[in-house]
Parts: C-alpha cells; sequence; structure tokens
C-alpha cells in the first residue's frame, strides 16, 4: 500500500481511483464492510482502491482539547488498511485551506480534479465542505452531472444488539471500560502502545515487576485493571495491566503499567504493543502496600482464569 500525504496544492498521479472517503477511526467493522466493497469492485475494473482520510481528524482541528480522540494510532490504522488490501492512502492535510473549502469547491478540486475518481464510496451520513454544508444528495447531482458513479453505504448493524457500527460507540465503550463491546464493533483488539520506559521500581519492590508505558496519542480508557496480550518483537505474551495514577504509591502522572506471566527479560527501550481483553476493576487507592500486594494477587487470578477460558 502506498501513503500520500497531501494538500490542496498537492500532485496525484491520475489513476482513476476507486475512493472511499471517512477518517475510518478504528477501522471497524462497519468501515470494513465498506472497504470490501470497494476492493471488490475496484478489482473488477483492473483499477486501484484508495482511501481519502484526514489528518488531523477534522474534529480536533475544530476542537484543540480532543488530543485524544483517536480509537487507534495511525500506525496500526496503516496497517489493518493494508492487510485490508488498499492501494493507496491518501491523508489530506486538514488545515484552513481545506476547513473554509465549500462542499462543492472539495468535490471538483479534490474529488475530480485531484484524485480522478472513478466510484466514490461514502456512509449515508457523510458530510464534507465548509459547515459541514455537503451531503450525498450533493454528491449524487455531481455525480450525474461529471460522471463518476456515486455509491451510499446503508448502516451497517452489529448483529449482536442491532446497533449501528460507530467510531462514537467505540470510543464511549472505551472510555466506560467496556472493551470487550470495543473489540467486538471493531473486528480486532484495541490496544495502545509505546516505548518502555524505566519506572520508580514500585512495582518489582513488590514483586510484580512491570514494564511500563508513556503510550501514544489516542483516547485513553477507564482507569484500571485489564486483562492484556502484549506484543513484543511480533511475539505475544499474556498477563495484566494496570492504566492510571497509581494513588497508592502517590504516582502522579497517568501510567499504562503492564505485568507478563511468566517473563523475564529486560525490555527497556523496546516498542511494546497492549492489547486489552477485558476490564477488571477500577482504579483504587488502598490504605496499605499489604492491601494492595493482596488485591493484585486477586487480579492475576482472574486474568490467568480468563486467559485460561477464552
Amino acid at each position: 500500500m502506498k501513503i500520500h500525504q497531501i494538500d490542496l496544492a498537492s500532485k496525484v498521479e491520475k489513476n482513476f481511483f476507486y475512493l472511499a472517503i471517512g477518517n475510518f477511526d478504528g477501522v471497524h467493522l462497519g468501515h470494513q464492510k465498506i472497504i470490501k466493497q470497494l476492493i471488490s469492485e475496484s478489482h473488477i475494473e483492473n483499477k486501484p482502491a484508495a482511501i481519502l482520510s484526514f489528518e488531523p481528524h477534522p474534529r480536533q482541528y475544530f476542537s484543540h482539547d480532543l488530543d485524544r480522540y483517536q480509537i487507534i494510532g495511525e500506525g496500526k490504522k496503516n496497517k489493518i488498511l493494508a492487510s485490508l488490501g488498499i492501494d493507496d492512502l491518501f491523508y489530506l492535510k486538514f488545515d484552513i485551506s481545506i476547513a473554509e473549502l465549500s462542499a462543492a469547491d472539495f468535490i471538483k478540486k479534490i474529488i475530480l480534479q485531484k484524485l480522478q475518481v472513478r466510484k466514490l464510496f461514502v456512509g449515508y451520513d457523510f458530510k464534507f465542505g465548509k459547515k459541514r454544508e455537503g451531503d450525498t444528495l450533493l454528491l449524487k447531482d455531481y455525480a450525474s452531472i461529471h460522471g463518476f458513479d456515486l455509491s451510499v453505504i446503508d448502516p451497517i448493524k452489529d448483529s449482536f444488539n442491532s446497533e449501528a457500527y460507530s467510531s462514537s460507540s467505540i470510543r464511549e465503550a472505551i472510555k466506560n471500560g467496556n472493551i470487550e463491546k470495543a473489540n467486538r464493533l471493531l473486528g480486532h483488539q484495541w490496544s495502545m502502545d509505546g516505548e518502555v520506559v524505566h519506572g520508580d521500581k514500585k512495582a518489582r519492590q513488590m514483586n510484580f515487576p512491570t514494564a511500563n508505558l508513556l503510550p501514544h496519542a489516542q483516547i485513553y480508557p477507564l482507569k484500571g485493571v485489564y486483562v492484556i496480550n502484549a506484543v513484543i518483537n511480533k511475539n505475544k505474551y499474556k498477563g495484566i495491566a494496570n492504566f492510571g495514577e497509581r494513588p497508592t504509591v502517590s504516582g502522579k502522572k497517568l501510567l499504562l503499567e503492564v505485568h507478563l506471566f511468566n517473563f523475564n527479560k529486560d525490555i527497556y527501550g523496546n516498542h511494546l504493543t497492549v492489547q486489552f481483553l477485558t476490564f477488571i476493576r477500577g482504579e483504587k487507592k488502598f490504605d496499605s502496600f499489604a492491601l494492595l500486594v493482596n488485591q493484585i494477587k486477586k487480579d492475576i487470578l482472574i486474568a490467568k482464569d480468563y486467559h485460561l477460558n477464552n
């Protein structure tokens, strides 16, 4: 998959793309169904299948306090899209020039002139252009006039509870600690990743050595303890993790602490991906280290039992 960073002034090789537009945050099962339809139809016509996304997310551009908005990091998003078979991924720089672009000009300058789209795929609620003035009705008008095909995708629902797949539902689930729901809607395990850094050695003193991560920029989960898998150098390990400020040891910053079962390697400086499986309990300040240690032992038993039965 080729990744292109473009802006309003960029020139793009003319390939007559089959294109889906959206942020595809999380690349959840609803997104994946759209992408599979895009790829299937593009292959019939022997045309490249492409995605047009935005960087930063428009919501983050207009609301600067939403720095923890993305469900997954850009690297994981790119890997999933590549694995699905996308040929070209365009990240359009979302700046003032794009924010002020009218819906009509977005169609003319981006869809028609820059990308020369042969067929466009969008969700039923797709909005675009200045003040989100553009919608699928406007796209249908331009499609008939300018000769490109348009496929508007109806809501795609979760068979478990008939809820439409949406990034907002997944964000809510993650923030509430409902990781199993988030994973079901995503179709893959939600994860956080980062470099393993040195901590204050408190966990090691309690005989529960941890790998400490300062997570990359993305949404934060509910503070507390989780059953996890961890991936290091393509190897997967079972374990347990705590996300929070560690009030019992007077922690002052958010940290992801990961304890891996039957693991004693030095991994400082390594990149670690932590896959969240289920929530055990919320973060709590204990009155003593002894009480904390006792609770950690219980948490580990719960986590091992979960791993054994799932």
